[in-house]
Order: structure tokens, then C-alpha cells, then sequence
């Protein structure tokens, strides 16, 4: 166990992405997907400092581009529906029940908007056709990603109201 521990905790000095200015689009889907190592620029690293750069950058996304109104709401109506479900147990109120089924239906709802997104290969696609050309991931840069996503969101609500 000592081993393990000191294996996983020692430091290896590596070389991290330590912006989403500079980290490729391909790492950061990689991120996402659980594997935190492509947060390094090259083989060299630990889990540990895996772990803390995924976070530098996670927020710095979060600060650069916030959280989609749609997922708020999301995040309140699930926790919304777990304060019922609590409140169910603790009284056994069969009316509870009702509410909880309402506010799981709105969650379901909400869902539809990103629950089973698309995946950001199909993403690519489509902005590489309203661009004109095609995006690479490994060249295409985090920030470089949600700032075209962005713009092509503002063109298509710009082309609806017309």
C-alpha cells in the first residue's frame, strides 16, 4: 500500500496545458471522457498533478463560457426533485409521490435539450460546414472551439428572427 501511495503521490515533473488558449480541442474530449492525463503536453506526469491541472483548466472554461442557462435550470430541478424524494421518506406523504413523477417529467424535459447531445465530432461537421471548411481537433484549440460554437449560435438565432 506504502508503495502504491508513494508511487501515485511522488512528484514527476512533466509539462501540463495550462490554458484552454493553448490545449487542442482532441485533449480536452479526452479530458472529459475520464482520461486526465491528456492534460499533459508530453508522457511525463503523475495522477495527482493530472488531477489539479484538469481542474485549473476546467475552471478557467468555466469562467471564460459559465454554464448554459438550460443546465442550471437542469441542476435546480434535480435538486428540486431530491428534496421531495427526502421529504417523501421522511413523512411517507403518498402526495409527494405526484410531485416527485411532475418534477422528474421536467427533468426529462430539460434533458432533451443536452442529455443526449450531440457528439462533438458531429459538432465539428456541422461547424465546419457553416464555416466552410473543416476543423481539425488536434489543431482547433478549447477556446478557439466554444468561441465558433458560440458565434454559430448567434448566426442561427439571427437567421430564425428573420
Amino acid at each position: 500500500m506504502r508503495k502504491w501511495l508513494r508511487k501515485i503521490l511522488s512528484f514527476t515533473p512533466g509539462e501540463y496545458w495550462s490554458s484552454i488558449d493553448d490545449m487542442p480541442l482532441y485533449n480536452w474530449i479526452k479530458c472529459n471522457n475520464g482520461k486526465i492525463e491528456f492534460t499533459r503536453i508530453g508522457k511525463k506526469g503523475n495522477k495527482v498533478q493530472d488531477y489539479i491541472n484538469w481542474k485549473l483548466l476546467y475552471n478557467e472554461y468555466l469562467s471564460e463560457f459559465g454554464l448554459d442557462v438550460r443546465y442550471k435550470k437542469y441542476l435546480e430541478a434535480t435538486k428540486k426533485r431530491a428534496i421531495l424524494q427526502s421529504d417523501y421518506i421522511i413523512t411517507r406523504e403518498r402526495f409527494k409521490l405526484t410531485e416527485i413523477e411532475i418534477q422528474s417529467q421536467k427533468i426529462k424535459d430539460l434533458e432533451t435539450h443536452f442529455g443526449d447531445g450531440k457528439k462533438i465530432e458531429v459538432i465539428l461537421t456541422w461547424l465546419g460546414m457553416f464555416l466552410g471548411y473543416k476543423l481539425d481537433q488536434k489543431a482547433t484549440t478549447v477556446k478557439e472551439y466554444f468561441v465558433i460554437l458560440e458565434e454559430y449560435g448567434k448566426a442561427n438565432k439571427k437567421v430564425g428572427n428573420s
